[in-house]
């Protein structure tokens, strides 16, 4: 009957169906609603992707784009996860100082800042340029990557310091996107900052090897801690604890701060964190003893104190013990969140007791939310929103990256909250709270000249920094000590399964499924590991630890288990638990 329906009705009741594997199968049901289909296709799936990934922005490639998000959205739920190092190129380009002799003989690896971003430059969603740089001590490293029906792949490292000393090391990178370079897409417009002060906008030409500084910021005369840009404002954090505040977008070359956040009264006082929420609004940690979040507004006649968020009011049964400890340690906006309001209004924010809270402004709560990792009680360095319902955070220690789900917080019933996973014959699907361990040591594929270190064994450091090129990428790019790895979120069946074609051409993830994982080289797959956080209440429950093997096409055990328990094939099948054990997740 339902082919008998009108074609109008036959599209309304389509953008109903939940899934995208749903709507493709109705299509194929019959040759009149795969005519119906085909006709309406644009406007169907640009309602699916609206309606199931509201707040994501995607280029007007509208099935392809419910295939991308779709694919990464089911990549998240079965931790479908493949990770690599990005090595620099030995024969990448050289733009600037062409030899350098170093003035110290640092003992520990740079901190890499890191930035990315992707444009769609042709036709279909395969034709895009992704552009990533990150600060490799006293070089820039950039990679501009083409892919669809002119792909190629250009590396460059910008040097203009003659003898560097750790003084010179870059700590922040941000990537002005295409619309900044004007008519000529082959140049590179980017802000970097030095610890030793220098603050520039540099114009860099892969091509022909040339550079042009277009501003110099004047940070009088202190060290940098660290940047931030969103939109046309820049930040910085000076060394005397204050933070200054530019105009990108002005004509004149030497640019001067147009507002200034001096340090506060005494040490405890300092402005440790700062992060911009949007073009017109700032959070700044520990302006006042009292180690509050302070929100302003920026205007034209300077900022204006909107908010401010206590640590005694976070959390009533507990509070904030050490309040020296307390400060936010990263702080990352929910802009392109479905519920996220006008820019600014919602964030999550790491706080010294180590939990991350969501924050909306729009609420007289100080909080709407807490995420807390019960095993790893590590402070976090970063946080990165990613998918339109995750975000990962990166702790200072043990290589640990944290996965959460912002549907699922303590801070309301989490069994009645979550999404529950169907029960079948074997055991349940995945959890959704899970911790990465990024263990790999950069030096199995990074060329000697950029890192200073090269040290035995598993990594056991810190994660620094992470970036997506695009609210729809399945990438981040994740900064440890020497080293950048690249994550993908992309399920083993989809790589290898009837559809991989589209997956290669399309996504262009670069995974040769023709090569075992753990093959050697640069572009080796690592075999990653982590372990299921435990729900904080659940006190029976112990945390699972599980790790990935090295085939893309494993035995029919790990497919069955797959399909029953909902973890990509890749990981490794679970040990039934013991008599004298209460039976877990699988």
């Amino acid at each position: 009957m339902l082919d008998q329906l009108p074609s109008e009705i036959i599209v309304h009741l389509a953008l109903y169906i939940p899934s995208l594997k749903s709507l493709t199968s109705l299509s194929r049901t019959c040759r009149r609603l795969r005519n119906i289909f085909i006709a309406e296709e644009s406007a169907i799936f640009r309602t699916f992707v609206l309606n199931r990934f509201s707040g994501t922005p995607t280029p007007p490639f509208w099935k392809d784009a419910a295939c991308a998000l779709a694919a990464r959205s089911r990549a998240l739920d079965r931790l479908g996860l493949i990770g690599r190092f990005v090595p620099p190129s030995e024969k990448a380009i050289r733009i600037g100082t062409k030899e350098s002799s170093r003035l110290d003989n640092p003992t520990l690896g740079y901190k890499p800042s890191i930035d990315s971003y992707e444009v769609w430059n042709g036709e279909s969603w395969a034709d895009r340029k992704e552009v990533l740089a990150w600060g490799a001590g006293h070089q820039l490293v950039m990679r501009v990557k083409k892919s669809g029906r002119k792909a190629q792949e250009q590396w460059a490292v910008f040097n203009d310091v003659e003898r560097p000393s750790s003084y010179d090391d870059i700590c922040g990178v941000h990537l002005l996107e295409a619309e900044m370079n004007g008519k000529d897409m082959d140049i590179e417009n980017l802000i970097f900052g030095r610890c030793r002060g220098e603050l520039v906008h540099a114009a860099l030409s892969p091509d022909d090897a040339s550079y042009e500084y277009k501003h110099v910021f004047n940070t009088r005369g202190h060290l940098l801690d660290q940047t931030d840009l969103y939109g046309n404002i820049l930040t910085a954090h000076l060394d005397d604890g204050s933070i200054v505040f530019y105009q990108i977008d002005g004509d004149e070359k030497q640019v001067d701060p147009f507002e200034i956040i001096p340090e506060g009264e005494g040490a405890a006082a300092r402005n440790r964190y700062s992060k911009l929420l949007s073009p017109d609004r700032v959070a700044v940690s520990a302006v006042k003893i009292s180690n509050a979040l302070l929100i302003s507004t920026i205007t034209p006649d300077g900022l204006h104190e909107e908010r401010e968020i206590g640590t005694k009011f976070l959390d009533p049964e507990e509070e904030l013990r050490a309040s020296p400890h307390a400060s936010v340690s990263a702080i990352a906006p929910l802009n392109t969140h479905a519920l996220s309001g006008a820019p600014g209004d919602v964030f999550i924010a790491a706080w010294g007791d180590r939990s991350i809270r969501l924050h909306d402004l729009r609420s007289p709560h100080a909080f709407g939310g807490i995420y807390r990792d019960s095993i790893d009680l590590s402070l976090i360095y970063t946080v990165h929103p990613f998918g339109h319902n995750r975000f990962l955070a990166g702790a200072s220690g043990d290589a640990v990256l944290k996965i959460f789900d912002l549907r699922m917080t303590n801070s309301y019933d989490y069994l009645e909250a979550r999404s529950k996973p169907q029960k079948t014959g074997l055991g349940y699907g995945p959890q959704r709270d899970f911790s990465l361990f990024l263990s790999a040591h950069p030096s199995i594929v990074t060329p000697r000249q950029f890192t200073r270190v090269h040290q035995a064994g598993a990594y056991r450091g810190a994660i620094y920094s992470m970036s997506s090129p695009s609210p729809s990428s399945p990438t981040v790019y994740t900064g440890i000590t020497d080293g950048v790895i690249r994550l993908d979120f992309a399920s083993t069946d989809d790589l290898t399964g009837p559809a991989q074609g589209w997956y290669d051409y399309n996504l262009d993830l670069g995974v040769d499924t023709g090569q075992p994982p753990d093959s050697a080289g640069t572009n080796k797959v690592l075999r990653m590991a982590g372990y299921e956080r435990p729900d904080p209440d659940a006190v029976t429950f112990t945390s699972k630890l599980r790790k990935q093997h090295g085939s893309w096409y494993p035995e029919s055990k790990f497919i069955h288990n797959e399909v029953v328990t909902g973890w990509d094939r890749r990981w490794e099948l679970q040990e039934k638990p013991g008599a004298w054990r209460r039976p877990a997740y699988q």
